[in-house]
């Protein structure tokens, strides 16, 4: 029975499901599990999660690269065309009995090649909050992992899957091992409190345009907080489509890191070190929630009446700023407000569901209980 994981998108979705991919095979040897990746940098970051894991047999494969990605790439993408990918791994892929993804778009696309005979399993990347994540293509998808019963809960609802193809398995991405410690002496020189900015990358959504310099200003002018501007992924990798300007140098200081894609600002090392979030529609903040309680504030960019809105449950966890001159005037005031950590405490597990079992096993129990019963 071969299982296969496409890892075709950016890194930050590669973290919600390669550690389920490594432990696969060391609960079942009859099984044959391959990571297809896209490039190099995804193989390397997938051979060092392998390196925790020395008794699986998980394969790692790495695609041949597209000729426009491999020696043009002008547009400096982070990873290359998706399409490209499933065109060139398709000997693969067509050979799956199942494949697991941690893209909506996965089954759709891989039918326009021809490839339908697997069956599909979709592994959220995220906790699932906002109407993204209730896309009426997940109903294509054979089973669902998924991190919490809010997102269940709604899935039901809205009668986009049955209950019979949903399960619970936490978050899988907190089973990457990070050194807290060493990562916050080598990102700055004084033990000062960390603010995380890490803007979502949609422009009907972000924050990005409107408060980037904004906020790179007002940190470079109070030094008595250490600051980490960490846009999501695909900002700089659709930089060109969008128009994103990525060029703060100016900024770069002794208390102000700028990062646009390292495996820092992917594989959660930002948010466990932080000890403020700031931010706009990322998924995230349930991450850096669920890790610790911590203050969290929201730009409303584009004026959402989002009191009453199921999407923005989220901001609940927080204060909500429209313009930046609220959060210049209040910022203070609303990192010290408690009753937001209480609520959070109270809130985060129905949104991430943790036990003492480790979240990439029990996704990668559901896997097989599934496969096997299939």
């Amino acid at each position: 029975m071969r299982i296969i994981f496409p890892f075709l998108y950016g890194l930050h979705q590669l973290y919600h499901s390669a550690m389920t991919a490594m432990v696969l095979s060391t609960l079942d040897s009859n099984l044959e599990i391959l990571c297809i990746s896209c490039n190099h940098e995804h193989t390397e970051l997938l051979k060092e999660i392998k390196s925790h894991y020395p008794k699986s047999t998980t394969k790692i494969i790495e695609l041949k690269q597209p000729f426009r990605y491999k020696y043009l790439n002008y547009k400096k993408k982070k990873y290359p065309s998706v399409n490209a990918m499933v065109k060139i791994g398709k000997p693969y892929f067509q050979t799956a009995d199942f494949i697991v993804t941690t893209s909506h778009g996965t089954k759709r696309m891989f039918s326009k090649f021809g490839i339908t005979s697997p069956k599909f399993i979709y592994q959220y990347h995220g906790s699932g909050g906002r109407k993204y994540s209730f896309d009426p293509e997940l109903s294509a998808y054979d089973l669902i992992l998924l991190a919490g019963n809010y997102t269940k809960k709604r899935l039901l609802e809205q009668k986009i899957i049955s209950d019979d193809k949903i399960k619970i398995v936490g978050y899988p991405k907190f089973d990457y091992p990070i050194n807290n410690s060493a990562i916050k002496n080598n990102l700055f020189k004084k033990k000062l409190p960390i603010v995380l900015y890490s803007p979502h990358w949609e422009p009907d959504l972000t924050s990005y345009k409107m408060f980037s310099s904004k906020i790179l200003e007002y940190f470079s002018q109070h030094k008595e907080f250490n600051f980490i501007f960490s846009p999501h992924l695909l900002v700089s990798h659709w930089k060109n489509r969008f128009g994103y300007n990525i060029d703060f140098k100016e900024f770069l200081s002794e208390n102000i890191v700028i990062d646009f894609g390292s495996k820092y600002s992917t594989n959660g090392t930002y948010l466990s070190i932080s000890d403020i979030y700031i931010g706009d529609v990322s998924s995230m903040v349930y991450e850096f929630i669920a890790l610790k309680p911590r203050p969290c504030i929201f730009f409303n960019a584009h004026n959402i009446d989002w009191r009453n809105n199921p999407d923005y449950h989220f901001w609940r966890f927080g204060t909500v700023f429209n313009i930046f001159s609220e959060f210049e005037n209040n910022f203070i005031t609303a990192i010290n407000d408690g009753g937001k950590i209480t609520y959070q405490e109270e809130n985060i597990k129905n949104y991430i569901d943790i036990n003492s079992e480790k979240s990439s096993k029990r996704a990668a129990k559901e896997i097989i209980n599934f496969c096997l019963s299939d």
